[in-house]
């Protein structure tokens, strides 16, 4: 007991030492503690440590709004995020003009909140308005680091073409800053950091190839990332680690090669148990053992992970209801201050159009008209599952069976439609169940995101086998999947 009563008063006079020792720096002192805190590993300390600094300096409320924002966004609570993200706007503490370098730090975290979201055009939005900034162009690392999420955006979009000329452009430019040709003139710790994060586009390169079945191209460049995560630092570069290791797995995985492919995969979990505890990171790599377990048929493995992302489904539901109601907050925020502004603009016209001739008032009345007319569209209604209503309590049943991904899915499927399997396997009699089961889920009108929410995988993985699919059964590009399989059926 003596010892722990020690322990804390010790503690709590180094605490008080350290704090005291703040009252006589400056504010760009103040300003670069806070900005010299490690993102990967800050926690809840770092955080109190910069709302105390924060406290007797309110100069650096926009540097430490903004690092709190990216801490909590790292430990994956973006509703917390969100919260201070607006602090910041709402009083406009950092623009391009007051720090560029905060500015694009701001606006690339809302374009991955955005991301979280799937508001993906909003997201590229964000980047826009930074790369719009005359200044940005003189910084080949901003120009580097918006073209990988850029590229990561397109890929969510299901653009792959897009997402590759990003990839390789981010490429070139890592290529030069490694070089030291082409790097920002920001000396010592930044300097080292971003020839640090210049790595990432290698790992990004072999991803996109992967997702377009280039498995050359991806092996080369995995192979190079993989050599280049050898001499990063783990704590510092987790993300760059965990994300070469995953695709790592992912590129073993196809070349079935599924010792090396575990392995990656095990690094991978290494790293996001250690470093980077988010939902996405964590259930990726869960699909991935998941998937590389289920061709090896090794049940208890296969058990384990399915419990497993159940159980991190669920916890993330309850995260993603106060995200929800966090956007919604923000909306209804930004939705009043709308009015407020409009309120403020009307009493000006108001009292404009009181002082000013009578032509000038009715024509202002008459362009008001006209604009609201203009305004005025007609909504277009989503079409629905054609047809189906015919089928009543049985579809009902398959659809509910689907979303809980039931083992009887299909067999149920096959009952209502028992010309579905029968017409895709003569197209390619090489078709497995597990595609044809896939191809049932399209021919229900499920979206990607609900094909990745209802069988536990990823995003990215559905969008893979939709790509393996239309080479399988010979979609032509340029004809949408759904269409294809509709017109199969009838």
């Amino acid at each position: 007991m003596v010892k722990k009563l020690f322990f804390f008063f010790f503690s709590l006079s180094v605490f008080l030492g350290s704090f005291s020792c703040t009252q006589n720096l400056t504010d760009d002192q103040l300003k670069k503690i806070i900005r010299d805190i490690d993102l990967m590993p800050a926690n809840d300390k770092d955080i109190l440590k910069i709302q105390n600094i924060i406290k007797k300096c309110e100069a650096c409320e926009g540097t430490g709004y903004l690092k709190i924002a990216r801490i909590y966004s790292k430990n994956d609570n973006n509703a917390k995020a969100l919260e201070y993200i607006e602090k910041i706007n709402s009083r406009q503490l950092i623009t391009a003009d007051t720090s560029l370098e905060e500015f694009f730090s701001l606006k690339c975290l809302q374009s991955n909140i955005y991301i979280y979201s799937g508001e993906y055009v909003k997201a590229l939005d964000e980047l826009n308005e930074f790369s719009a900034e005359p200044r940005a162009k003189n910084y080949p690392y901003y120009n580097y680091f918006i073209l990988l999420m850029r590229g990561s955006i397109n890929i969510f979009m299901q653009n792959n073409a897009e997402s590759l000329r990003c990839f390789r452009e981010a490429y070139k430019i890592s290529k030069l800053c490694r070089e030291k040709k082409n790097l920002d003139m920001i000396p010592g710790k930044k300097h080292q950091a971003q020839i640090e994060d210049s790595y990432k586009s290698t790992a990004y390169l072999a991803a996109v190839y992967l997702g377009m079945d280039k498995l050359d191209s991806a092996r080369m460049y995995i192979k190079e990332a993989l050599g280049n995560a050898d001499h990063l630092d783990d704590v510092r570069n987790a993300d760059i680690k965990y994300y070469t290791y995953q695709t790592a797995g992912s590129v073993y995985m196809e070349d079935q090669d599924y010792g090396k492919a575990q392995n990656y995969y095990l690094m991978a979990k290494k790293i996001e148990e250690k470093y980077l505890p988010r939902y996405d990171t964590k259930l990726a790599v869960y699909n991935s053992l998941l998937e590389l377990y289920e061709r090896e048929g090794r049940k208890d493995s296969i058990n384990y992970y399915l419990k497993k992302i159940v159980e991190l489904q669920k916890n993330n539901s309850k995260t993603g209801i106060n995200f929800n109601k966090s956007l919604d907050i923000r909306d209804r925020k930004q939705m009043q201050n709308l009015k407020s502004s409009n309120e403020i603009l009307i009493d000006t016209l108001v009292i404009i159009l009181v002082v000013s001739t009578g032509l000038i008032y009715f024509a202002f009345f008459f362009y008001k008209k006209y604009k609201e007319k203009t305004l005025d569209k007609k909504d277009i209604p989503l079409s629905d599952l054609t047809g189906m209503d015919q089928y009543n309590e049985s579809f009902k049943e398959v659809v509910l069976l689907a979303k809980g991904n039931k083992p009887e899915f299909l067999t149920r499927f096959n009952q209502l439609f028992p010309e579905f399997s029968a017409k895709i396997l003569s197209v390619n009699d090489a078709v497995q169940s597990s595609e044809l089961r896939f191809c049932a889920y399209l021919y229900l009108n499920f979206s990607t995101k609900d094909i990745a929410e209802y069988t536990y995988i990823s995003v990215r993985t559905v969008q893979t086998k939709k790509y393996k699919l239309r080479k399988k059964l010979n979609i032509p590009g340029d004809i949408d999947v759904y269409v294809w399989l509709d017109n199969l059926i009838k």
